[in-house]
């Protein structure tokens, strides 16, 4: 093939070859995948729930009987306490809290210590684990299943051995430990066997009990509630015995304090003076009297003051306009201040005619001197009459506050005797509300005391069963059934997760970035009947879908060379039993039956599988002898009696060309004489991921056919294979899905596969099994 065709196809199938890897699909588990997962699988699934069932089925036969027997009790009304004096409500329910509380007591170890001294259960040895077996006296089966016996076996083992390693042998009676020991080892087995439940907002309890011995599970379930309704009552009768005694000590005590408080309250009264007394209320009258004197008081002195400080503001600026005080207004201090006023009148006329200094003038000063002097003669007498108001005003102001602080000291003391007495009048009361209180609750309680009803009764007793509670055989049954088909799927999911062999032909061609060449069926087979040889197969069955798939190869890889005449392919995989010999044959028959002179050529000589598979006598020359230049091409080639367009070159095991001859100049001419002489050269290679061989033959061919196997091949050695031949500077590479289920092609739910299982059987109707 020239350059310029070998540039060709890979200008072609670079765009495809080259470009980055896609991201893959994530797996989803659809109906779909699910429906193919469970075919795949189902072998490992029915063997999972036989397995499962019948070990649930061992189980529910071998197990030890366990039996449950059932009392009820009912819980009455609410008890008031026995020193409430409230009035209970008719007709009411229990609450949760006490409910709740009732089941605490009957499993605890207060209870549960007074049922095992009553049964004596601490000389039984199922519940006193410290006696000998051997001493047991119980009805209970000990023959037992297998799968007892062998459990009881194993736990006897690791005891005995631990008996003999610590020096002990069996307790007998002076080894066993103290009484309070045992005890408590019995306790623990009781509560260990004991439940206690309630249905929803129900005042009935159930109290159940297990054992392997039914008459056992019976006498204790009824023992516990019987002894509980008895423990109730003495519980109960204590309280209101103990509730009486209280009341009694009360009351003694009660009278003594009202006999001293009313002692106190008499001579209270007679040294202080206090009573009921209207007298309180004219000592509060001259207070608020008083009261109302001083604020009057307050207010003329705050007005004295003020005349005061105006007069003598007044005077000071010699004001006697409108807004001054009347006593700087009066008819004498007018008459004054007229003459004044004349004086300097006058005074100013003649010091206007004479001058300043003259005598007249010198007369009228002395008058205007004069007036003035009296004048503040005046205005001082006034200033004093004033003065004298403001302190008449302050020395009443102050006898008033004295009076009233008087008044209230003596309301205060007489106060503060009138709380101490009331104080003790109030305890005088509330004592003798309570020894009335007291009084009447023993009245009531104490003709009663022994007559007490508990606080619980019995309403069912527990019959002997008939059937064990555990192990039950259906539900044991369909428990196993249900775990063994869930552990099946987790199992079948984890395979699934961890599968990484090829099954789907997308996720392959995106993860090596190679087209799919052809899909290859299985070969086709009868029930219980072998199938047959892919080479009868193919020649007897020509319209198969096995040989049509071959077909499709050889137009496939036509496609692939651009049309060309000459072409030689390279048919290899990545491990044996792939089915590259049989990819390789089919190949080379399609080309043959096609009309192309084709040529197919064994190179895997380690193996030489072909000259078996085609069922091929010995040729005339062997291929060394052609290597050594002793004969034709002819001479090495065998021509198929029912494909004449095909010669076949299979080494048998008598030739002795090693494989060493491959990495030679030998293999070259070796190819170049079948590209001259043959139209489709199909080479069968040996594995690339086991010998380099394939490697090496694969720069000398034209197109390379990687072989993949349905359910077989894993992802990593097929990418492998496709990176080391690419790496290796080979041609365009394309793979082939072999042993593909074509019924599985429908991809679908149960309907459409059939659907689709019917349209290729009537398709191939001739040559389908």
């Amino acid at each position: 093939m020239s350059l310029v065709d070998e540039n060709s196809v890979w200008n072609r199938l670079g765009p495809f070859l080259q470009e980055s890897p896609e991201p893959l699909e994530e797996r989803t588990f659809g109906a779909r995948e699910l429906y193919s997962l469970f075919r795949r699988r189902l072998l490992l699934i029915v063997a999972n729930v036989i397995a499962g069932t019948a070990l649930a089925l061992i189980a529910a036969v071998e197990l030890p009987k366990t039996y449950t027997a059932r009392s009820m009790i009912v819980v009455e009304t609410d008890d008031p306490n026995p020193l409430d004096t409230t009035q209970a409500q008719p007709n009411q329910q229990p609450d949760k809290s006490r409910m709740d509380t009732e089941a605490d007591l009957i499993a605890s170890r207060v209870f549960a210590s007074l049922v095992v001294d009553r049964l004596d259960l601490i000389q039984d040895p199922d519940f006193n684990t410290y006696l000998p077996p051997a001493a047991a006296g119980g009805t209970s089966d000990s023959s037992g299943g297998v799968l007892s016996q062998a459990v009881g076996l194993i736990v006897w083992i690791p005891q005995k051995l631990f008996s003999l390693v610590a020096g002990s042998g069996p307790q007998d009676a002076t080894s066993l430990p103290p009484k309070d020991v045992q005890q408590d080892r019995a306790i623990s087995a009781y509560l260990a066997n004991l439940s206690v439940d309630r249905s929803g907002e129900s005042a009935a309890m159930t109290i159940s009990f297990f054992n392997d011995d039914a008459a056992t599970a019976a006498k204790i379930a009824n023992a516990t509630a019987r002894l509980f309704v008895e423990w109730s009552r003495d519980n109960k009768r204590q309280d209101i015995k103990d509730a009486v005694g209280f009341l009694r000590q009360q009351s003694t005590e009660l009278a003594s304090r009202i006999a001293a408080i009313e002692g106190q309250i008499a001579k209270y009264a007679t040294e202080h003076g206090v009573s009921s007394d209207p007298r309180d209320d004219l000592l509060r009258a001259s207070i608020q009297q008083a009261n109302e004197q001083l604020s009057t008081a307050r207010g003329e002195y705050t007005q004295a003051q003020a005349r005061l400080a105006q007069v003598r503001l007044a005077a000071k600026n010699g004001d006697t306009g409108a807004g001054v005080d009347p006593l700087l207004t009066s008819d004498f201090l007018t008459s004054l201040r007229n003459d004044e006023a004349t004086a300097m009148r006058d005074r100013a006329q003649l010091a206007g005619n004479y001058g300043r200094n003259h005598p007249l003038v010198q007369e009228a000063d002395a008058k205007v001197a004069a007036v003035r002097a009296m004048i503040s003669q005046e205005m001082l007498r006034t200033i004093a009459v004033l003065e004298n108001d403001v302190r008449v005003d302050e020395g009443r102001v102050n006898q008033l506050v004295k009076s009233l602080e008087a008044s209230n000291e003596e309301l205060r003391q007489r106060s503060l005797a009138e709380a101490k007495l009331r104080e003790l009048n109030n305890n005088l009361a509330t004592e003798q509300k309570l020894y009335d209180l007291v009084s009447g609750k023993l009245g009531s309680l104490d003709p009663f005391s022994e007559a007490v009803e508990p606080g619980v009764r019995t309403v069912s007793t527990a019959e002997i069963p008939t059937s064990p509670s555990f192990p039950k055989l259906r539900l044991m049954l369909a428990g196993g059934l249900a775990a063994s088909l869930v552990l099946a799927l987790i199992l079948v999911l984890t395979l699934e997760s961890m599968e990484v062999r090829i099954r789907d032909l997308r996720r392959a061609s995106k993860l090596i970035r190679a087209p799919l060449l052809a899909s290859i069926p299985r070969l086709p087979q009868k029930f219980l009947r072998p199938a047959l040889p892919p080479l009868e197969t193919l020649l007897s069955r020509p319209r198969s879908a096995f040989s049509d798939a071959f077909r499709s190869l050889y137009n496939a890889c036509t496609r692939m060379n651009g049309g060309r005449s000459k072409h030689v392919v390279l048919v290899s995989s990545g491990l044996p039993q792939e089915g590259k010999t049989t990819t390789a044959m089919g190949l080379a028959m399609a080309a043959g039956m096609d009309g192309a002179l084709t040529a197919l050529i064994d190179l895997d000589l380690r193996t030489r599988s072909l000259h078996t598979a085609m069922e091929l006598g010995s040729a005339s020359r062997t291929l060394g002898d052609y290597l050594q230049g002793d004969c034709a091409l002819a001479e090495i080639v065998q021509t198929l009696p029912d494909i004449p367009q095909l010669d076949v070159l299979a080494p048998s095991a008598d030739d002795q060309t090693l494989p060493e001859f491959l990495n030679s100049g030998q293999l070259t001419k070796l190819l170049e004489a079948f590209r001259l002489e043959y139209d489709v050269v199909i080479i069968d290679a040996p594995p690339v991921l086991v010998v380099e061989d394939a490697i090496r033959i694969a720069a000398s061919v034209d197109t390379i056919v990687v072989v993949a196997a349905f359910d077989s091949t894993t992802q990593e050695a097929l990418a492998q294979v496709v990176e080391r031949l690419r790496f290796a500077g080979g041609p365009s590479i394309g793979w082939v899905f072999n042993r593909v289920d074509p019924f599985q092609q429908a991809r679908g739910a149960l309907r459409k596969a059939y659907m689709r299982r019917q349209q290729i059987r009537r398709y191939f109707f001739a040559d389908s099994p």
